[in-house]
């Protein structure tokens, strides 16, 4: 990144750039070599913080401890014949605000079969999820903190680099702050499984509008703009489903945020079932849980 720069990098294919590569993700992804500071390595996190006004050497120590993870832990799209990797942040880093970036610029990452939606792809937001007002990023936690808690070697005490799931050594990363452990192991397992069980919910409606776009677009007499509202409101229902999928904590990152997700893609995904019935005058296609074959 730093001797070729970002457009020439990610205009290379992967066999180009092979040789290049010696090591996996290291010291460099997240340290300034020489001082070993927390730093912002990846150029498209840098212009992704910039398109919101943002300078991240102000940061706190605190705070690079979460944005260093937003080097990768982010969802992004490629742009453009060269694929620039882009961060969709020039809106802001909520749901809703990436939603309408995608849209004004028309992107899209795939077409989904037979409905026609042009559809979007979420890759791992965890960053974006985390730092949407989650409890504990309100209360200044950081990534690291959990994820690579503090742990000591006689009288040194440094961050372990260990990375993986608190729920590994709970003690040692839920420890930290709390005292209950076997609270906070059963409060998770709650807060997933609600979340896990809601978003089946979501999964239903998303399909019933897939099925019902589906049987309306095989009608020779659809009314077509009720048809692109209804791809609409189904690509916007499958990306909110696609943006908690993706995020890899089953909603604990954020709670009350991916309950919210889920309902508001439910609501869409319905809103998007009722107009392709509408759009084909065929009020069967409200039924749910049954699919609709297309017309021969």
């Amino acid at each position: 990144w730093t001797d070729m720069g970002m457009a020439a990098f990610d205009a290379m294919t992967f066999n180009e750039m092979t040789p290049n590569i010696q090591n996996s993700i290291g010291c460099a992804n997240c340290h300034e070599a020489e001082t070993m500071r927390l730093i912002v390595t990846n150029p498209a996190l840098k212009e992704g913080l910039e398109a919101q006004g943002k300078d991240w050497t102000t940061f706190s120590r605190q705070e690079m401890r979460t944005v260093v993870c937003a080097n990768c832990h982010v969802e992004y799209y490629f742009s453009g014949p060269d694929k620039y990797l882009t961060f969709p942040w020039a809106n802001g880093t909520r749901i809703d605000q990436i939603i309408a970036y995608y849209n004004e610029i028309g992107f899209k990452d795939w077409e989904y079969p037979e409905t026609g939606t042009p559809a979007l792809k979420a890759q791992h937001p965890e960053y974006e999820f985390f730092t949407a007002g989650s409890t504990h990023y309100n209360a200044g936690v950081s990534c690291a903190d959990c994820h690579m808690p503090y742990v000591s070697d006689g009288a040194a005490k440094y961050s372990s680099h260990d990375v993986h799931s608190p729920l590994i050594n709970p003690e040692q990363s839920c420890g930290q702050c709390h005292t209950d452990i076997e609270y906070v192991i059963g409060r998770v397992n709650l807060i997933q499984d609600q979340v896990a069980e809601t978003k089946i919910a979501t999964d239903d409606a998303i399909i019933d509008a897939v099925n019902a776009i589906k049987a309306a677009a095989a009608n020779p007499n659809v009314d077509a703009a009720l048809l692109d509202q209804a791809r609409q409101l189904h690509r916007e229902a499958q990306y909110m489903w696609d943006f908690l999928s993706a995020e890899n904590s089953t909603g604990f990152h954020n709670p009350e945020y991916a309950l919210k997700i889920c309902a508001d893609a439910t609501n869409l995904a319905r809103q998007a079932q009722m107009l392709a019935a509408q759009a084909a005058n065929d009020p069967s296609l409200l039924a749910t849980g049954t699919y609709y074959a297309p017309a021969p």
